[in-house]
């Protein structure tokens, strides 16, 4: 009987061990939370599984514009323009880096997109008449602009892809939305290198894509708009570009030159060579200081023969290059800016910018160009990352008599007015998040 139970209670005890172990909880698999990374500033986090550092950050802005409503012809005089017009875009941009043995290796995007109230699209089937325009405001058509504004790898001091030309130095402090002053703001591919020589002081070298700063070319008879434009022919070599910078408690300032081929579409004229040299500083200004904080001031300046696009990268009117005459004369254009400005923050809520600049442009064979512009800002931050700010630009225009008066012109190119003022207005609302 013993022999008995002992047996029995052997048999229980295997025939319930399956029982109880598949009854046991299972370890639940490790959750990998995102960390934080605070090696390159606030807002990146880890991708999981990685050492790379990565940060989304994006904006929505939207405007109300007040078009040119300067003398007639203007904005508001012809009903083939839009004297009010509205903006709306959308920007996200992400921010990848990594720490190797060779230095900082980092990948960046910058993408927005856009939509703007449609322009006037003047019907190809009618004769165009300013009377009795034909076409319509394009309301049908789908006008969203996508726009890759920045797309670049950095590894160590290395420098490629799509990213603000090395010539570039102070590009504004206001918003510059509808005109802005004249400098140098120009995003395109490259390739560079940029060298720290302690200090504060680096030098960048690098190789840009010229067709981003290429304006026009001429041929026609010595004072005689009854010639033609001419395009550019393919690039055979990009435009070489270098600057120094030196960056202090005080501020910073660049000294900046280029290099560009100037080839016409046709085999006459011969190419020729272009370039532009440039300098500039900012200050950190200590005046004022029971008033506003962040007052910073800026100058500088661009000089140029062939290679306007430096000079000035936001002409009112067309621009030449060079001109080249049928008589066999020849002429690279000359041009030149000087720019500068103030910001400030009047308290945590408000702040200011003023900038003003002058550009000229001289096509030795064709009418000079000169350019006035000032602009004024005013924004209101209630709350960090959000702004609601209005903005008013000033143009003026003057375009030399390099004409007798008894020159024919056929407007083959279109001479611009003598004289013109441009007023504009925007209203913007914007998001930082």
């Amino acid at each position: 009987m013993r022999h008995f139970t002992t047996s029995a209670a052997a048999a229980l005890m295997m025939s319930a061990t399956p029982v109880l172990a598949a009854d046991l909880p299972v370890a639940p698999e490790p959750v990998e939370y995102v960390q934080i990374c605070d090696a390159y500033g606030t807002g990146y986090f880890f991708i999981p599984g990685t050492d790379t550092c990565l940060r989304i950050r994006g904006r929505v802005r939207a405007e109300y514009r007040f078009n040119n409503f300067g003398a007639a012809p203007s904005d508001w005089s012809e009903r083939t323009r839009n004297a009010t017009s509205t903006r709306a875009r959308g920007y996200l941009r992400m921010d990848a880096r990594t720490q190797t043995e060779y230095g900082l290796l980092r990948a960046y995007i910058d993408l927005f997109g856009t939509v703007d109230t449609p322009g006037f699209i003047q019907d190809d089937s009618s004769v165009p008449n300013v009377n009795n325009p034909v076409g319509s405001f394009g309301v049908e058509q789908d006008n969203t602009v996508m726009t890759l504004d920045y797309a670049f790898i950095q590894f160590g001091g290395m420098t490629v892809g799509r990213a603000q030309s090395f010539y570039d130095f102070w590009t504004g402090y206001a918003y510059g939305a509808i005109t802005t002053v004249a400098y140098s703001d120009q995003n395109l591919w490259l390739a560079g290198y940029t060298l720290d020589l302690g200090n504060g002081l680096s030098t960048s070298w690098s190789v840009e894509d010229r067709t981003a700063r290429q304006q026009n070319l001429f041929t026609g008879e010595y004072l005689n708009s009854d010639g033609f434009n001419q395009g550019y022919g393919g690039m055979r070599f990009p435009d070489l570009v270098a600057n120094f910078r030196l960056d202090q408690g005080w501020g910073s300032a660049q000294i900046m030159g280029a290099l560009t081929e100037v080839r016409y579409l046709e085999q006459y004229p011969s190419g020729k060579l272009g370039w532009a040299v440039g300098g500039g500083v900012e200050f950190n200004l200590p005046f004022f200081t029971n008033y506003v904080s962040g007052f910073q001031g800026v100058v500088q300046a661009t000089f140029s023969q062939g290679a306007l696009g430096y000079v000035n990268s936001d002409w009112q009117n067309v621009v030449w290059d060079s001109t080249d005459l049928t008589d066999g004369g020849d002429g690279v254009a000359t041009g030149w800016s000087v720019a500068g400005g103030f910001q400030a923050d009047f308290s945590p809520e408000w702040n200011g910018a003023i900038q003003a600049s002058f550009a000229n442009a001289r096509s030795k064979f064709l009418w000079n160009q000169s350019q006035y512009d000032v602009v004024g800002k005013i924004g209101w931050t209630p709350v960090s990352g959000f702004e609601i700010g209005t903005e008013v630009a000033y143009r003026n225009l003057a375009n030399g008599d390099l004409f007798p008066d008894n020159t024919v012109n056929n407007d083959n190119p279109t001479r611009p007015l003598g004289q013109q003022d441009i007023i504009s207005v925007l209203i913007r609302v914007q998001r930082d998040f």
